[in-house]
């Protein structure tokens, strides 16, 4: 994974939206941002382009990122619950301490992300591409990965109850060291083929395949 490449030096945006209507009028994007502290709701911010920058501490309740691009961008203790970034486009990004709950972030790019310590509860991700991504104890309780493609991703201490991975495959992906429970998936389940489990999680999971336990 390649980390983001943000500068030391960033110049700080006192009001997000209002600084953002001419490049976003131009479609041009910005970069060397440190934006703290913004609390928005239901803003609309479609086709956004921002490199090199950081969030932290930041609320952007039910808004509009349809078709974004984050490049070499931190999000740090922000929380996007319920807002639209379907179509949107991620390369070189850490969310640390991130809510995402109920947010859309269907048919969206993911190269080189780390998702740690968040919370991505309900997070529609389906048909996303996820390469290169990492989990770490991050909560994807009935997260929805529909038909994604998932290329080198790992996960460890994460939760992923619930998910929707129905012709998601899941070959060499190791959630030994995650939870894992009741996933909804094809019938056989194809989308487990090749996946690393535990003993517990194939106890917990081998009803899929219309085997009974009998104790």
């Amino acid at each position: 994974m390649i980390n983001p490449k943000v500068p030391s030096k960033l110049d700080a945006v006192e009001n997000f939206t209002d600084y953002i209507q001419e490049p976003l009028q131009e479609e041009m994007p910005v970069s060397e941002l440190r934006i703290v502290k913004e609390t928005i709701l239901s803003q609309g911010y479609p086709k956004v382009d921002i490199r090199k920058s950081i969030f932290e501490n930041c609320t952007f309740n039910q808004c509009n990122f349809e078709k974004a691009s984050f490049i070499d961008v931190i999000f740090e203790s922000c929380d996007f619950s319920n807002s639209k970034f379907y179509e949107s486009y991620f390369e070189r990004c850490h969310f640390i301490s991130c809510k995402f709950t109920g947010a859309n972030l269907s048919d969206s790019v993911f190269k080189h992300v780390l998702l740690k310590e968040s919370k991505f509860q309900y997070t529609n991700f389906d048909r996303s591409q996820l390469t290169d991504v990492k989990l770490v104890r991050t909560d994807f309780t009935e997260a929805s990965l529909s038909e994604a493609k998932l290329k080198r991703f790992e996960t460890t201490e994460s939760k992923f109850i619930k998910n929707n991975f129905f012709k998601t495959m899941l070959t060499s992906i190791d959630f030994t060291e995650n939870e894992l429970i009741a996933p909804m998936v094809s019938l056989p389940p194809v989308e487990l083929k090749g996946a690393i489990i535990n003993a517990f999680q194939a106890s917990d999971l081998i009803g899929l395949w219309g085997v009974v336990v009998k104790h």
